[in-house]
This record gives structure tokens, sequence and C-alpha cells, in this order.
């Protein structure tokens, strides 16, 4: 094997596929890993001898309760000239109860009112004690740590609801669970794969050529 036909072989339309193929699934394979596990429900989290979540965990189902948002989380657009747009709300971080622990839940910008008035009613019920009727809210995702900077505020309400100090480190890590949409995962993972063997089948034809030649025949081999 020369070395010579071996990077010959790679001309730049193997390497564009390579490069978007190879990111994709860099991109896609631990969030496709994680939509092939079981999913948790948020009925299984509030059972005393349900299901325990752990970072990258599959939850999906309907929210049965959720407390108000600790935090929002906002996003802006850097300018050319150094200057920023104004903040755009992206979201805000509920407080999900689960059986003896508390979770966050990563909302969406269009998600925000529906988890608002579920966020009501489930107030009302804590207050009251008489079930209301149910805001339904159907979420899937996967679970992480909670990012350093949000855990202040997510002790901060716990406190809030009553808690002691040492209760809440009794807890652990705090844990989010953040919306992924997992068919879209795995249609970029198929296509990530699909765009690696297309560049493995064009680097093994460009190789095939470089080392064999075409087959066709020279100019100075066709008869006069």
């Amino acid at each position: 094997m020369k070395i010579g036909n071996v990077l010959r072989a790679f001309g730049r339309e193997v390497l564009i596929l390579l490069a978007f193929g190879g990111t994709l699934t860099y991109m896609t394979v631990p969030d496709l890993v994680v939509s092939l596990k079981p999913a948790v429900s948020f009925e299984e989290l509030l059972s005393e001898d349900g299901k325990e979540i752990k970072p990258g965990s599959h939850v999906a189902g309907n929210v049965v309760y959720a407390l108000d948002y600790f935090a929002s989380e906002s996003t802006y657009t850097r300018r050319q000239d150094g200057s920023r747009s104004g903040d755009r709300r992206s979201g805000n971080y509920y407080l999900i109860p689960t059986a003896g622990n508390y979770v966050a839940l990563k909302s969406r910008q269009a998600d925000v009112e529906i988890l608002n008035q579920l966020s009501e009613e489930s107030f009302n019920y804590l207050i009251t004690g008489e079930e209301p009727p149910k805001t339904e809210f159907y979420v899937e995702g996967k679970v992480e740590l909670l990012e350093d900077k949000l855990v202040k505020y997510f002790r901060e309400y716990l406190e809030d609801l009553g808690f002691e100090k040492e209760d809440i480190d009794s807890l652990g890590e705090p844990l989010v669970i953040r919306y992924v949409n997992f068919t879209a995962v795995r249609v970029m993972a198929v296509i990530g794969v699909v765009l690696l063997l297309l560049a493995g089948l064009l680097y093994r034809r460009r190789y095939r050529l470089e080392t064999r030649g075409s087959g066709l025949r020279r100019a100075e081999d066709l008869p006069g």
C-alpha cells in the first residue's frame, strides 16, 4: 500500500462527506442512545416504589404536578460591530415534585403558558386538597445535572417553600429534565451514517482508480 495513493484518494468530496457525516453522528449519538432507553413517566416519578432517574435517563409523559419556575432563560444575538440585540425569552426552569425529591424541568418558551396554568392548578390542589381538572402537558426529554449557575436559584426556591438547608443538602445534586426532539435526533443520526457510508464508497472508488487506473487504454496505446 502506497501512502501517496491513500492520500490522493481523499478528494474534496470525500472530505466534505466525512466532515458533515462525522459532525452529525457525533452530535446525535448521545441523545440517540438516550432515546433507546425505556422511558420513565412522571407518574412513576411520584410513586413510592417508582423508578429513579439519573443523568442520561429518558423521561416521557404528561407532567402531573408543576410548581412555579425558579429561573428563566434568555438568548441574544451578538452583532459584528460588537453590539447585541435585546434579550429574547427562551423558556423557564420549573420545579417538579417526585417521590421524596424535586427535579427541574426546562421548558421551551412556547410551553410557558400551559406550564404556568399547570403550576397554578398544582398550588390550588396543595392549598385546598381538591383535585382540579388537570391541564395536560406532554414532554419527552433527557435528564442532566442542573448547571452550577442555576443550583443557587433551585436551592433558594426550596428554602422559600420551607425546606431547611440540611434537608436540601440531603436531596443530592439537582437534576433537570430537558426537552429533546428525539424524532429529529434519529433522522439526523441516519443522515450522518448515510453520509459516512457515501464517503467510504467514494473513497474506495477513488483509491481503486489510484492503484489500478481507470482501465481505459492510454492514448499512445490506441491504434493509429
